[in-house]
């Protein structure tokens, strides 16, 4: 097998893990915070930040790398605009996510400060924490778009 090949193979299975990596620490701090606790809320929230966050964002950090390099193997220049613009929108999806991660931060501090996550500001934070997520979500999705469909 190739270099291209097996790094098309693994840049594509890390994306795959990458967007499953986002939506299960997505579902386990839904569920834990649909389960009212204060201390399942905050253990919870403390798995994700220690052990989801490090690793999305490793695979935020290696993503481009081995996308700029299989666009280099290729032949491509890198100055194509659909190749810049997916730059930038990747760029402000990662802030979106880091802003979502101080967020879930902030939430593990109020469900153990106010005994639990159904008080307002908690609520506050959640949809704050919403919004972060679907504008992160939607730019990576835009990315990945522009990743497939490649408008040279």
């Amino acid at each position: 097998m190739d270099n291209y090949l097996l790094l098309k193979i693994i840049h594509g299975a890390s994306t795959l893990v990458f967007f499953a990596g986002l939506g299960g620490s997505a579902w386990y701090g839904w569920r834990a915070w649909r389960g009212g606790s204060a201390e399942q809320v905050s253990s919870s929230l403390r798995r994700i930040l220690l052990l989801g966050v490090p690793l999305l964002i490793l695979s935020a950090v290696a993503l481009p790398v081995s996308g700029w390099w299989l666009v280099d193997l290729v032949g491509w220049p890198l100055g194509q605009m659909w190749l810049l613009g997916s730059a930038v929108l990747y760029l402000f999806g990662c802030i979106a996510w880091l802003l979502l991660f101080g967020r879930l931060s902030r939430l593990r501090e109020q469900a153990l400060a106010e005994g639990g996550p159904a008080s307002a500001q908690a609520r506050r934070s959640l949809k704050f924490g919403a919004a972060y997520a679907t504008v992160g979500l939607v730019l990576f999705g835009a990315v990945l778009a522009l990743m497939i469909a490649k408008p040279l």
